[in-house]
């Protein structure tokens, strides 16, 4: 996509993220004194964890301890990774998403900030960013999540998967096609990622005009037990003919004059 120093470059592949996803953003340091918890911290202090969940809880419209952790476990594995992912699906060197060189700050009751502390990008295969991002930091934050929480490890891990699909989804472009380099690339990477296996699959849907590009996944991140009762566009709790007739109609009136 863009002709970056293959050692170095943060501030550039942020910037190249940014031009297609503006939310996806991150700061280059993390003050101790400002919020931000490095990761390796939160990871390693359960109890600090479990801390950060129950304050989250009310602003998510839970008081359920499980509900909680399950919402903050979906927004940490969507922000924690989301620039290494991105870069990726860009086809730009990739970030660090160690949990030593990353931190995350609370805003809008969730992890909704991230520091990458390491300004150092390299190109990366999608086996070395699944191992990177998937087992060297999303499978410790699992397990430390169970250990707060009574809660189920495959509602865990299909957050995780849907999670960096949509930040996949997010880059993918605009036009009537979208970037099918990046639809590849997330395909590569839910491969090479075997601990993400039956929890979700892509699907594409065609109309004259227009193509639209979704996640399905087979679990549900329990949303709708918060005071605001709502499935997310890719719960498996909706109806598959339902949904599909839904984005069929959404799709012909995104083309429409």
């Amino acid at each position: 996509m863009t002709d970056l120093h293959d050692g170095h470059g943060l501030h550039d592949v942020v910037a190249a993220v940014q031009a297609r996803a503006s939310y996806l953003r991150c700061s280059s340091a993390a003050p101790g004194d400002e919020g931000w918890i490095v990761c390796a911290d939160l990871l390693a202090e359960t109890d600090r964890l479990r801390r950060e969940i129950d304050a989250t809880a009310a602003g998510r419209g839970t008081a359920d301890p499980q509900v909680a952790a399950s919402l903050y476990a979906q927004a940490y594995a969507f922000r924690v990774p989301s620039i290494a992912v991105a870069a990726y699906a860009l086809g730009l060197p990739v970030p660090s998403a160690a949990p030593a060189v990353t931190a995350v700050r609370i805003a809008r009751h969730r992890p909704a900030e991230l520091a990458i502390l390491d300004p150092t990008c390299r190109p990366m295969r999608a086996a070395e960013v699944a191992r990177m991002v998937v087992d060297e930091h999303l499978a410790p934050f699992v397990a430390a999540v169970r250990a707060t929480t009574r809660i189920g490890e495959r509602l865990l891990w299909g957050n995780v998967a849907a999670s960096i699909a949509a930040i996949f989804r997010a880059v993918q472009g605009v036009g009537p096609a979208g970037d099918p380099e990046v639809r590849a690339r997330a395909q590569e990477l839910l491969g090479a990622a075997r601990c993400l296996d039956g929890l979700g699959d892509y699907t594409c849907i065609e109309v004259p005009g227009a193509l639209g590009w979704y996640w399905d996944r087979t679990s549900c991140c329990l949303w709708y037990q918060t005071t605001s009762g709502a499935y997310c566009d890719d719960c498996s709790l909706h109806d598959p003919s339902e949904l599909e007739a839904r984005r069929r109609a959404d799709l012909i009136g995104s083309t429409a004059p």
